[in-house]
């Protein structure tokens, strides 16, 4: 048994120690519930946002995924990504999580009868429902704003030639629009049924910097598949025939449709003259060399990638020096 003076000193202890108990309780939830708050706070929110612009320019936008690949090697991965046309396709694929690798066997082992709906149709031959479903089937069938990097694709408004740019919503009907060539591919509307038309973003932004700019990118590396390319090989039997049913051959006519409906739509314009001085806005601007190979022969497809890569390879320098450099400015203004 306790005396009463002994059991009120216990008492007092016991109260003390649980004091003690729940001061340091108290401290260590609050610890515990800073941890997150600190931890948000990372080097990352801080470094330049980069921007990987893939034009357009049919076929020959193989030469893209060879510009990844270098990329990727070389530990450099863009938070944005905005394409056009051709651009779209391997953007949205890339931006949904595929790795160069993975893109590289898509490109080589994807069949035309995968990604071409003929029809009868006063508006074009191809539908295009069946790249759209190709595109949502390779994405899982998430929304854009659902990527891992952030995503834009570029079209034009049919009866305007506004350019408009998709950042949310079906992927792939954002990019079956922005492949939407004039006069072979039925424009597709957005919203579905209910909405405007839209057709290859080409017509308006060719290497839409612009467009990336306007998304926030403190660093644009920009990929012309078009430029003083022209192609120098002989047109033969084979490409010609493979051409009228070649989904990558409709693609390869894509810059001369956009230019002939573009004219028509206005005569007098500057379209040409004004889409190479958007290119040229790009911190970086990559040009594939790839005027001389065949694109409707699919065995050239691996070398319009490595046309990409030996492209991107000599400037890997200045991108890693102007993420270096564009990262201390942006610390400096904290």
């Amino acid at each position: 048994m306790f005396s009463s003076a002994g059991y009120y000193s216990y008492r007092h202890l016991s109260l003390l120690r649980f004091s003690m108990l729940s001061i340091l309780g108290l401290s260590m939830t609050a610890c515990q519930s800073l941890t997150p708050i600190v931890e948000t706070i990372t080097p990352a929110n801080n470094q330049p946002k980069v921007a990987l612009v893939l034009g357009g320019g049919g076929a020959k936008g193989f030469a893209h995924i060879g510009v990844i690949k270098a990329l990727e090697a070389n530990g450099i991965k863009p938070t944005l990504v905005v394409g056009t046309s051709v651009g779209s396709l391997v953007g949205s694929l890339y931006a949904s999580g595929y790795t160069a690798k993975e893109l590289e066997r898509l490109a080589l082992t994807t069949t035309d009868s995968e990604l071409t709906d003929f029809t009868l149709s006063n508006q074009g031959f191809i539908e295009g429902i069946k790249l759209k479903n190709f595109i949502n089937a390779r994405v899982g069938g998430r929304p854009t704003e659902s990527f891992p990097i952030h995503f834009a694709a570029v079209a034009a408004e049919k009866h305007t030639l506004k350019k408009a740019v998709f950042t949310t919503g079906d992927a792939g009907l954002a990019v079956q629009a922005s492949c939407s060539i004039p006069n072979i591919f039925i424009a597709p509307r957005i919203p579905e049924k209910v909405g405007k038309k839209y057709i290859d973003g080409g017509v308006v932004s060719l290497v839409p910097v612009d467009s990336a700019r306007a998304l926030g990118a403190n660093i644009i590396i920009a990929v012309d598949v078009t430029a003083a390319n022209t192609n120098t090989s002989t047109p033969n039997q084979k490409s010609t025939i493979s051409s009228l049913t070649s989904f990558w051959g409709f693609l390869e006519n894509s810059l001369i449709a956009n230019a002939a409906y573009n004219a028509k739509a206005s005569p007098i314009n500057h379209n040409a003259a004004s889409m190479r001085h958007e290119r040229d806005r790009a911190d970086i601007v990559i040009i594939p060399t790839v005027g001389h190979i065949s694109s409707l022969d699919t065995s050239q497809h691996q070398a319009l990638i490595t046309a990409g890569t030996q492209a991107t390879t000599p400037q890997i320098n200045a991108i890693k020096q102007l993420i270096k450099d564009k990262t201390k400015n942006k610390y400096a203004t904290l």
